[in-house]
């Protein structure tokens, strides 16, 4: 019988655009002199996945479990849906300088041009921001003409809308939102299981290589949503229903994520997997068999139809993500 509770060792992803904030804020063990810009919490992308930890499990990785055990670990509505192919990818991102302006293609195109099962839709937390701010979204006006023209003319940022965040905010990126996470913001990411970017501008900077990184300029202006309006990013005390014991985050047809703070013991069970990562304080994990103490920056996976019973120890935050 599968354990309720995995406790997961994440991948680290070096990036040029990283740092070493993972490992002061979330207890990361980055390698020495390395620029880290995520850790892929949750994983089931391939020479990426992330490893059980400890326990019964412990040294495999999620991809060959999810392939192994199907819907007992996944839900039997994941299998029914996804097969045994993992659908999500959760990271935290710690970003000391600006990313490229991007956009994600969504499945359609993604099958359709063979680049693979999936586009990308995702949605960030924003963790930490000093005096950070995010791109998200085009501006009233611009159509592909007019965004044709500031990329030539090396303007792109007049098309684009920037916003200021702070700890806390939630903002949704559909496939096809033009997009980036800059300097000074880290973030928890929840995603489709997909590693597909089309990048608009970048810099001009080189990457780890010393070359200058591709630009995807032809698939990028295949995929922007021109036209449509993007919302700006919100607080979590200002969504539908939020308390500050839970608020749901975002909810799509690929993911949803919500935010826990309980003062007391609170018990939570899925119909499919679900993740949990502590983002702050401490509280006694408990599954039918096993008892884990977990700290910030902890993850563990969740098996399908399991009930796992958390203990706040003191004060705690945490965000469970799964499939509805």
């Amino acid at each position: 019988m599968l354990p309720d509770l995995l406790p997961l060792k994440p991948y680290l992803r070096e990036t040029i655009w990283g740092g070493r904030g993972l490992a002061t804020h979330y207890n990361k063990p980055l390698p020495d002199d390395v620029p880290i810009g995520e850790s892929w919490e949750v994983s089931a992308y391939e020479d990426m996945e992330s490893i059980v930890a400890s326990g019964s499990l412990e040294g495999q990785n999620l991809r060959d479990l999810a392939q192994t055990h199907g819907a007992e670990l996944l839900g039997q509505s994941v299998c029914d849906r996804y097969g045994t192919e993992f659908p999500m990818l959760i990271k935290l991102l710690d970003a000391r300088q600006d990313l490229s302006i991007q956009v994600h293609p969504n499945d359609t195109y993604a099958r359709a041009e063979n680049l693979g099962t999936y586009g990308k839709m995702e949605a960030w937390y924003v963790l930490k921001s000093d005096n950070g701010r995010v791109a998200y979204g085009l501006k009233d006006g611009i159509d592909k003409h007019s965004f044709e023209s500031a990329l030539k003319e090396n303007r792109v940022g007049d098309a684009i809308r920037f916003f200021n965040v702070r700890e806390g905010d939630v903002v949704f990126v559909p496939p096809g939102t033009v997009h980036a996470l800059c300097e000074n913001v880290m973030i928890y990411e929840v995603q489709q299981s997909s590693d597909l970017t089309f990048r608009i501008y970048d810099y001009n900077r080189p990457g780890t290589d010393g070359k200058p990184r591709e630009l995807h300029i032809d698939r990028s202006l295949d995929v922007l949503n021109f036209g449509e309006h993007t919302p700006e990013p919100k607080h979590w005390t200002e969504l539908p229903d939020a308390t500050p014991e839970h608020t749901l985050l975002a909810k799509s047809e690929h993911f949803q994520f919500e935010r826990f703070n309980p003062t007391n013991e609170i018990e939570h069970t899925y119909p499919a997997f679900a993740t949990l990562t502590i983002l702050n304080g401490q509280a006694n994990l408990k599954g039918l068999d096993e008892t884990f103490t977990a700290q910030t920056g902890d993850t563990f996976f969740i098996t399908a139809n399991r009930t796992v019973t958390v203990s706040p120890q003191n004060k705690v935050e945490y965000l469970i993500s799964t499939i509805p």
